[in-house]
């Protein structure tokens, strides 16, 4: 809800719990002195409590959410995915695509007034990034050096050209590029540093309190270094994990914006007929989102082939479509989102058509026949409870697997546990997860299914995936200039994927935001539900 100050709350319905977190926020902030343009506060929902504030320990979204406001990368991306600045006012790139020069903003302060330099920039790469991002090992080791070479002057240097290394940059979730300060940092572990629950940013906004299991509230940073942002007061980020409460909470004005991956598809036509409210459709580009059912590639069962794909033909994807996210989306054909045109292999999905007896038949050929009560075996499906997507996908897939004898038990699990267990513990026999495949492959999805990826960490490769050749061709791909040979590679990448099942694409993600009509600018680049909220104001 958009209000111009916590003392002069518009004449609108809200709780009185509410009421107490607004005013806590405004308690924590002193930001008062120096209002911001808009004088609001803008309330955001998280679907789950993040484990940290920062972007270095994972690709959890809800935390990415969040550092994004409190920390400024080198660059960042426009729709078209050119390159824009950030900390970073300009760069140059060598004709061999091997070295990288970034010019500083002169201007840019830490939160407790200290200056950014390219040794911040040169410590989070090698110390922090280098060492323990999950997803660094797939283009670190590509790195010669990355040095600060004077003071506002940062050069990176690889051993072969990198295509998307410019959209690598401008990409938190991916590769956590947000830049940490050395002097906050330096000599100490970076996985348990206190800064990363109370962090020290050079972002648009300042962390101002953290409410387990209620709220995040950050507060305007009045010497952001970019003129006259941001343009409002306070971001609070609520964390409401069941889907019921916050589309009330929306409906009566106590949250200003639900993110794609939690919007209610079952009141989107409502929601677009009524004046308070809009729809944008827009923010998901960056990300080219697929919901998965990822399976465990330890359990017996489901090491063999014939299973998995038995479970594909078993699986009607587009009565998920219609259940669960009630006909807004489109069924995945590919372990790679059509949105990415250029490289998108939609051809190599078999299980276009549902075909109970062709999967009755490969789970007989499997050696898996129905018993006396009908039932060949028992699997175990997991998912995040924050997300009423995957509630109403997980029950569709336990009525259908029912039907070819395997009964399915469904476990819901808060967030931290859910990724506790599914990315950490390998603890599950098939889980629901949505997974990024943009905003280019070799940064997203081979992340998910090179071997190497095969560790106990978030996002990436749990289930246990592992073939020869397609390591080799996401090695290759990671020095191929030249798109055509790309394309040629991930052809043959996603007819591998499709043909050997470590996860079923069920459906791609609409694009669908829903924000306060009181609100513009809160969605304006093409990684929209991650991005900073240094532009959003009020209309």
């Amino acid at each position: 809800m958009v209000r111009e100050a916590v003392t002069r709350l518009r004449n609108r319905e809200i709780s009185a719990l509410f009421r107490i977190l607004l005013l806590l926020a405004a308690i924590v902030s002193t930001s008062c002195a120096t209002p911001g343009n808009d004088g609001a506060t803008m309330i955001l929902a998280l679907e789950g409590e993040p484990a940290t504030l920062t972007a270095h320990l994972s690709s959890d979204l809800p935390a990415v959410m969040i550092a994004s406001n409190l920390f400024n990368g080198l660059i960042g991306y426009d729709f078209d995915f050119n390159p824009t600045p950030d900390l970073a006012d300009s760069w140059e790139v060598s004709p061999d695509g091997l070295r990288y020069v970034f010019h500083l903003n002169r201007e840019a302060r830490w939160h407790d007034g200290k200056p950014v330099t390219a040794e911040d920039v040169a410590f989070t790469f090698n110390d922090v990034l280098a060492k323990v991002h999950p997803r660094a090992r797939r283009w670190w080791s590509n790195v010669v050096s990355a040095e600060a070479e004077s003071e506002h002057r940062f050069v990176i240097t690889l051993k072969e050209p990198f295509a998307p290394f410019l959209t690598l940059l401008g990409n938190r979730l991916g590769s956590g590029t947000l830049i940490l300060p050395k002097h906050i940092y330096e000599g100490t572990d970076p996985r348990t540093n206190p800064a990363n629950r109370e962090p020290v940013g050079s972002g648009p906004f300042k962390f101002a309190a953290w409410q387990p299991g209620s709220f995040i509230a950050l507060e305007r940073n009045n010497d952001y270094f970019k003129p006259g942002l941001p343009h409002l007061d306070r971001l609070v980020f609520q964390i409401v994990p069941d889907a019921s409460t916050r589309l009330l909470a929306f409906e009566r004005g106590e949250i200003d914006f639900l993110h794609a991956y939690i919007v209610p598809y079952e009141a989107v036509d409502r929601l677009r007929e009524d004046g308070r409210f809009r729809v944008v459709e827009r923010g998901l580009e960056a990300a080219a989102t697929n919901e998965n059912l990822l399976f465990n590639l330890r359990h017996q069962k489901l090491q063999d082939g014939r299973v998995r794909r038995a479970l594909a033909y078993a699986i009607d994807r587009k009565a998920i479509i219609e259940g669960a996210l009630f006909g807004l989306g489109r069924v995945a054909h590919s372990h790679i989102n059509s949105g990415l045109g250029w490289v998108h292999a939609g051809d190599f999905d078999d299980y276009r058509t549902r075909d109970v007896s062709k999967a009755e038949a490969l789970l007989d050929a499997a050696g898996f026949e129905r018993g006396t009560d009908r039932v060949r075996f028992g699997l175990r499906l997991t998912h995040d409870a924050g997300k009423d997507t995957e509630r109403r996908a997980a029950a569709i897939i336990r009525d259908n697997l029912r039907e070819v004898g395997i009964e399915v038990t469904i476990e819901p699990f808060d967030r931290p546990t859910y990724i506790e267990r599914t990315f950490r513990g390998w603890d599950f026999d098939m889980a629901l997860q949505n997974f990024v495949t943009g905003p280019d492959p070799a940064l997203s999805v081979s992340t998910r299914y090179h071997s190497k990826q095969i560790r106990k960490a978030p996002f990436i490769n749990a289930m246990g995936y592992a073939n020869v050749e397609v390591d080799g061709l996401m090695d290759a791909d990671m020095s191929e200039l030249d798109r055509g040979q790309r394309v040629a590679m991930w052809e043959r990448i996603q007819q591998i994927l499709m043909k050997e099942l470590p996860a079923l694409p069920l459906f791609e993600y609409p694009t669908l935001n829903l924000v306060s009509a009181g609100l513009e600018h809160v969605v304006t680049t093409p990684n929209g539900y991650l991005q900073s909220r240094e532009l959003a104001r009020v209309r």
